[in-house]
C-alpha cells in the first residue's frame, strides 16, 4: 500500500471541485498557489530572471556567469600557464586569502556588478515583493473611525 502524496491529494480535491475545464482547473490550482509562475525577466546588460520557489525565490543570473566564464576561457587561451597557476593558487588557498584571490580574478575578468536602469531596478524590486511580500505587514490605525 503506497502513501499518497499530500500535494497530489490536495490538487485532486481542487480539480474535483471544478467543472473540469482547463481554465477552471488552472484558476483553482493557481488560487491555491500550486502552479509555478513563469519567471519575471529583468532587462539590463546582464538580464536576470526571478521566480518563486517553495522556500522563497530563485534568481537566474546565467548571462553574468556566462560572460565571466567566456572571459576566463579567453584568458586561458592567451596565457594558459598564468591562468592555471592562478586557479591552482585559489584552490590551494582558504579563508580570506581565497576570497581575495577570487575577487582579484573576478575584477580582472570584468567584475560581478550587474547595473540596472532605475526602471529595471524598480521592476526587480516589484518582482521580489510580489513573491515574498513586504517585510512588515501594513500597520493598522489603532484609532476608531
Amino acid at each position: 500500500m503506497s502513501t499518497e502524496n499530500p500535494v497530489a491529494r490536495r490538487a485532486a480535491i481542487l480539480i474535483g471541485n471544478t467543472t473540469g475545464t482547463p481554465e477552471e482547473i488552472a484558476a483553482a490550482l493557481d488560487a491555491a498557489g500550486m502552479l509555478q509562475r513563469p519567471p519575471t525577466r529583468i532587462t539590463g546588460a546582464y538580464p536576470v530572471w526571478v521566480r518563486p520557489t517553495a522556500l522563497g525565490i530563485a534568481i537566474d543570473v546565467h548571462p553574468l556567469i556566462s560572460a565571466i566564464v567566456r572571459e576566463l576561457a579567453s584568458h586561458a587561451v592567451e596565457k594558459p600557464e598564468e591562468v592555471t597557476e592562478e586557479l591552482v593558487a585559489i584552490a590551494e588557498a582558504s579563508g580570506p586569502e581565497r576570497d581575495a584571490l577570487v575577487l582579484a580574478l573576478l575584477d580582472r575578468l570584468g567584475g560581478t556588478d550587474a547595473q540596472y536602469a532605475a526602471q529595471d531596478a524598480r521592476r526587480l524590486a516589484e518582482a521580489l515583493l510580489s513573491i515574498v511580500g513586504p517585510a512588515l505587514p501594513q500597520q493598522r490605525n489603532g484609532r476608531a473611525a
